[in-house]
């Protein structure tokens, strides 16, 4: 493979078949991401995938797979593996554009992995093209309170009050009340989480191709922004954070991650 002429780091040629003496029978090929074929890959150093299985590449006209041997069996997502499998796609975030697999693809073995990749090629050019030169960043916000019920309350007099009127004089509110009230305290925290989010997607905006918002997985937590940006944009994506943050005080926790391979910008739905 040809190395990128404008990469400033070391780039080599991967064997595009195992080093390794054969496996035992039934061994699969752990698939990591796809890459364009005419794209080098970052030197090893000794870089290993899961199980410190040595990796390689796999090609079938404008693509490639970069794999590693694996029993041909479910890989359990332990921490290890989990932790394997990212960092090869760190590593080839160095040098290449990556099209990342999800954890547990595993093909039957070269001919089989060839032939997803023949079946797949265009969509996976389509895609690696829509995503080169860009990486992925996260954008997250929580409320950091105690209590996120009580916060709520003393912030929104429209459900102070009404729950000053069910609780009034120790009374216990019936199951209709209590039923109303949590009613009420949903639409307020929508109505605030779509407001923050709004705001802070219209302040990021400008520093990123593409924003995804991805659903809260906790009552605490207001947005979880998929950002993807340019790698050379990457400095005015931190200044557009940083603005966002100011809009929170002291009840929020505010923070931004990456870059990572652009995972939630692909859509990888492949032919078998």
């Amino acid at each position: 493979m040809k190395a990128l002429k404008d990469s400033p780091h070391r780039v080599v040629s991967m064997p595009r078949e195992p080093v390794l003496p054969p496996g035992p029978p039934r061994t699969g090929r752990y698939v990591y991401a796809v890459v364009l074929s005419s794209q080098a890959l970052p030197e090893r150093n000794g870089r290993v995938g899961i199980d410190g299985q040595e990796l390689y590449a796999v090609a079938e006209g404008r693509v490639a797979a970069v794999v590693s041997n694996v029993p041909n069996q479910k890989i359990r997502p332990e921490r290890r593996h989990l932790a394997a499998h990212y960092d090869v796609l760190k590593w080839l975030m160095k040098s290449a554009t990556v099209l990342p697999m999800a954890f547990g693809v595993i093909a039957d073995g070269p001919k089989a992995l060839r032939r997803i990749l023949s079946l797949n090629e265009a969509s996976f050019v389509e895609q690696i093209r829509r995503v080169q030169g860009k990486v992925e960043m996260g954008v997250r916000a929580c409320w950091d309170v105690p209590n996120i019920f009580e916060y709520f309350v003393s912030t929104h007099p429209e459900l102070r009050a009404l729950r000053d009127q069910l609780f009034r004089a120790g009374a216990e509110p019936s199951q209709v009340d209590k039923i109303e009230l949590g009613r009420m305290f949903d639409r307020i925290l929508t109505e605030d989480r779509l407001g923050h989010t709004e705001a802070v997607i219209r302040i990021l905006r400008p520093y990123c191709a593409e924003i995804k918002e991805n659903k809260p997985r906790t009552e605490r937590e207001i947005m979880n922004l998929a950002c993807l940006v340019a790698q050379d944009a990457q400095k005015g994506f931190e200044q557009g954070v940083f603005e966002a943050a100011k809009r929170f005080d002291s009840n929020y926790a505010f923070d931004f991650s990456g870059p990572f391979p652009p995972a939630n910008f692909v859509e990888v739905d492949l032919r078998m």
